[in-house]
């Protein structure tokens, strides 16, 4: 099963902020965007790079983090000339905030790839000598999180004493961090960090901390005995280190609940599938099946974490009723109005039929007479005064068609149209996808 694809084509991150109390601290921004020609200033506030580089050095702290938070305004090309001093504020900085500024500004302009080693380093000590439940700690954390594999010399730091820290969110944003630095695109996962993942974090008191700790195990998946041939060949899968992250997930499942079993059945639904992720004898009936139960729970919580699981198991996830479980949370193509519509549970059945691929094709009909509706809905809308007023009031560069869209109604039949496209030919979706069941 080529999950890495799946785990993209199922929004794998959609349905997991939905859990209660999981609330994500972000982890860095990226560079800012750079829409169509658009040009970089070369002046702000009446100073240039060079004269806002200059006060990046001020005694005064406040200018220091107004030079540091203004520098990524300049665009890409300011990186030669900032990276070396960004990355010597982190090293220096004595004020917390001051430093902060610096970790968001190494993310959100970028640094040169040749100052990427030291920053690391001096990130990586940030984590493991921070002040516990300090915010410099989590910024320092999240900042790694956001450099990718590039940081995976700070795998030791982010497995080390910052896994205790008090601080829930930190612990948190360790194990989103985990997710994110410890994969090699040649060597493939770092074990310490998936047994981390799976040891300590997965089983932590905070379900926001077990929740991330789950999701990063999936992203991860299974260490390789070996590097990998090439990017289209399958990788060499060490089995045998990854039975260590199964046990663990059998522990949680099969411990009574409150005794050290998982008592969050939405958390618990993503133990079954790291549990499949890094054992493909466990992938079958048995956890698909507890997987689709909670698509009938009276709380959305457990229905969008099933409908996620169960999108990453492409056609395999239609067997038995678990079609027949999916396709009972569609709207009846009867509806009237909107409001019994969540759009996040909606799009999330689309997806996940669009995952089950031709398994799902004897829904079409159904799909077909919803786009119906929804394009009924939408003309009944278009009758109404208030879409009237707005189309006598578009501005220069909106367009009757643009307003269209912006319709819920038309948003809504969009949507069922490119899962009735999919749906009907799979093979536009994810061409390079395996069949379900076929582990690399």
């Amino acid at each position: 099963m080529a999950w890495s694809r799946l785990i993209v084509a199922g929004g794998l991150a959609l349905g997991l902020v939905a859990v209660v109390g999981a609330q994500q601290p972000p982890s860095g921004t990226g560079q800012p965007p750079m829409p169509g020609e658009m040009k970089w200033p070369t002046n702000i506030a009446g100073k240039g790079v060079n004269e806002w580089l200059k006060e990046v050095d001020d005694p005064d702290p406040g200018k220091r983090e107004m030079a540091l938070t203004t520098l990524p305004a300049f665009g890409p090309d300011a990186i030669k000339v900032c990276s070396k001093k960004i990355v010597e504020r982190m090293r220096v900085e004595k004020d917390p905030g001051v430093r902060m500024a610096a970790y968001r500004t190494a993310v959100m302009l970028g640094l040169d790839e040749r100052d990427i080693k030291d920053a690391i380093t001096i990130l990586a000590n940030a984590v493991d000598q921070g002040v516990p439940g300090s915010q410099t700690r989590l910024a320092a954390v999240q900042t790694l999180a956001a450099f990718g594999p590039k940081a995976e010399s700070a795998v030791a730091a982010l497995t080390g004493v910052v896994c205790q820290d008090p601080a829930y969110v930190t612990r948190q944003a360790v194990a989103h961090a985990l997710g994110r630095v410890g994969g090699n695109e040649t060597y493939g996962p770092n074990v310490r960090a998936l047994n981390r993942l799976a040891g300590t974090l997965a089983s932590d008191v905070a379900a926001a901390v077990r929740l991330e700790a789950l999701q990063s195990l999936v992203l991860l998946g299974p260490p390789w005995t070996g590097p990998r041939k090439d990017a289209k060949s399958p990788p060499p899968i060490d089995w045998k280190q990854a039975a260590y992250v199964a046990e663990r997930m059998r522990e949680r499942l099969q411990t009574p609940k409150g005794k050290g079993g998982e008592i969050d059945p939405q958390i618990e639904i993503w133990v079954r599938v790291v549990l499949m992720r890094f054992d493909p004898k466990e992938i079958g009936d048995t956890h698909l099946n507890a997987i689709a139960r909670h698509l009938s729970s009276s709380e959305l919580g457990p229905r969008l974490q099933a409908l996620q699981a169960l999108s990453l198991f492409a056609e395999q996830a239609a067997g038995g009723k678990r079609l027949d479980a999916v396709v009972a949370l569609l709207p009846p193509d009867s509806i009237t109005n909107l409001d019994t519509i969540n759009p996040v549970e909606f799009n999330l059945v689309l997806g996940c039929l669009v995952a089950m691929g031709k398994e799902a094709q004897g829904v079409l009909p159904l799909l077909e007479r919803l786009e119906k509706t929804f394009e009924k809905l939408r003309d009944k809308r278009m009758q109404e005064e208030d879409f009237k007023k707005a189309l006598l009031s578009l501005g220069p560069k909106q367009t009757r068609e643009q307003l269209i869209a912006s319709l819920p109604e038309e948003q809504l039949r969009l949507a069922v149209a490119q899962a009735i496209k999919y749906i009907r030919k799979p093979e536009l979706r994810l061409p390079d996808t395996p069949p379900a069941g076929k582990s690399p």
